[in-house]
């Protein structure tokens, strides 16, 4: 049981889509019922639940105490109070408020995204980031692959391993990402950003390049997620959009934070290297902006 009923109750939906403890197939076809259909779940006895997202009743009934619950009737009317107070949602933060002066919204915008990264470090394993580095390191190819704001660090990532020597691609292509896992083989990697971890272009991509022999380094804020499953090393943090927040910039702060701290361990691995790297690429580029090459 995971923290006391009210508790539970306070972040229902929450976790719905990040559970605090690793859910079965069971637990995640009736998560992505309840996640889609949470307005009707609340109306529905524990038949028509159970047959609607395809699992027992007796699943149901586990899932609920799972999340420290007594019964699906305490569940329901969580879940019904949940939707109650997402319909008159905040905008942006609820601490914000739509009449105050703009840099009263500064200083609490910043506070929020400080403490965003705060609880993303309290939450990070130093070990998945020192084998992430190895795997880096020892990688024939390295392949980073995202959808949407995801998809955007991806290719942001790979420039930047690129420019110290190490022989990366970037893709925000779903087409591009199943021709590429297509033709891997063992001693590639694919580093993975998905915020949600529930990205299906993505998980099909995952899928082919392990069946290929790749390693693969997942990074993403749902620890729940089927590509934690599959990774060789994953890398979870802290972030959380609003209504209106796809994208938003704490979610791409603590990405860009995970791959900053993973980076620089791989700089420290191979400091010499790297620093001539980098010189190499720097000096490639200035030859762009001279009259001789």
């Amino acid at each position: 049981m995971q923290g006391t009923g009210f508790e539970v109750v306070m972040n229902i939906l929450e976790q719905l889509h990040r559970p605090d403890f690793k859910p079965s197939k069971s637990d995640r076809l009736l998560m992505s019922y309840l996640i889609e259909s949470a307005a009707e779940a609340v109306h529905l006895p524990i038949s028509e639940i159970a047959q609607n997202s395809g699992v027992a009743e007796a699943t149901v009934t586990r899932f609920v105490r799972k999340l420290g619950l007594s019964n699906l009737s305490e569940f329901k009317m969580a879940l019904a109070g949940a939707l109650t107070d997402t319909s008159q949602r905040y905008i942006i933060n609820p601490d914000i408020t739509t009449t105050e002066p703009v840099m009263v919204t500064a200083r609490k915008l910043l506070d929020a995204n400080i403490g965003m990264l705060e609880k993303t470090l309290h939450c990070l394993d130093g070990d998945s980031i020192d084998k992430s580095s190895m795997l880096l390191l020892r990688a024939r190819r390295i392949y980073f692959i995202g959808m949407g704001n995801s998809g955007y660090m991806a290719n942001d990532s790979s420039y930047k391993f690129f420019r110290i020597g190490l022989d990366c691609q970037g893709t925000d292509n779903s087409h591009t990402m199943m021709m590429m896992a297509a033709l891997l083989k063992k001693g590639d990697l694919v580093v993975v950003i998905s915020h949600s971890g529930e990205t299906q272009e993505v998980i099909k991509t995952v899928e082919l390049a392990k069946q290929n022999g790749a390693a693969i380094i997942v990074i993403t804020a749902n620890r729940a997620s089927y590509l934690v499953e599959m990774a060789d090393a994953a890398v979870l943090y802290k972030a959380q959009e609003t209504l209106l927040e796809t994208g938003s910039i704490s979610v791409k702060l603590a990405q860009f934070f995970i791959m900053d701290l993973i980076y620089t361990q791989v700089v420290k691995a191979m400091a010499d290297m790297a620093a001539e790297n980098k010189r190499l690429t720097t000096q490639a580029v200035g030859l762009l902006r001279s009259d001789k090459i």
